[in-house]
């Protein structure tokens, strides 16, 4: 699931409450999985806000604090907050994309997460996928949807990019480089998620005043990877 508790308007109990209900929509025997990224772990160069002037990147780096899985905050929102915190959550330590995930399949859905491709083949997408998981969009557009990654990693002409972060080893401090999918930056995410949405492929409601949008992972990625084909 992506969201934004601020597009439902104003929920008696807050995220707390929000994540308490896709729980008890799911129910004992299904999962519940959220992005949990953390991009304030990247080097400080690449962050958008706030803009770290030239001058202190130096000491900005020198003093960043590894990821954590246990507890660094995501900077996907308050319900996956909420989530990442709930009790019974599991997170998968990828330090920059990590997945939290809560059901019988956690375990399975959170381990192994590949340091390169993060989002691609082995990743917790991938197994999302495999399960033939369901994604809501709650009060966000499909530039959010990281199924959309995950479908373009499996095209030969997808758009890469290198990603660095620090990583503790033993006391000392090491900076990581890695390939990834690069950001999408509204380019085609957002076409993709209109032209699904036209073919009728996904069911679409509200919940508060925000727009829903659920629909089946597999299929979503199908459709992506074909548009990718074509127009990459």
């Amino acid at each position: 699931m992506h969201s934004s508790l601020r597009a439902i308007g104003w929920v008696l109990g807050g995220a707390p409450a929000v994540v308490r209900a896709l729980l008890d929509a799911v129910g004992a025997d299904g999962n519940l999985a959220m992005p949990a990224a953390t991009p304030q772990c990247a080097d400080p160069a690449t962050w958008r806000e706030p803009r770290v002037p030239e001058a202190w990147l130096a000491e900005v780096r020198e003093n960043l604090p590894p990821f954590d899985v246990r507890t660094t905050p995501t900077a996907m929102g308050a319900i996956p907050e909420a989530f990442r915190n709930w009790p019974g959550t599991l997170r998968s330590e990828h330090p920059l994309e990590s997945v939290c995930a809560r059901g019988p399949r956690a375990e399975e859905l959170t381990r192994d997460h590949p340091i390169d491709f993060s989002e691609g083949p082995g990743s917790p997408f991938a197994r999302l996928h495999d399960l033939d998981s369901r994604i809501l969009l709650l009060g966000v557009g499909f530039n959010r949807c990281t199924a959309l990654h995950f479908a373009e990693s499996l095209v030969a002409k997808r758009r890469t990019t290198t990603v660095r972060f620090p990583r503790l080893a033993g006391a000392r401090r090491e900076w990581i480089e890695v390939p990834n999918v690069a950001d999408d930056n509204d380019t085609h995410f957002p076409v993709i998620g209109a032209q699904y949405l036209s073919a009728g492929r996904a069911k679409a409601g509200t919940v508060g005043e925000a727009e829903v949008v659920f629909f089946r992972l597999r299929d979503l990625v199908d459709f992506a990877q074909d548009y990718f084909e074509r127009v990459l």
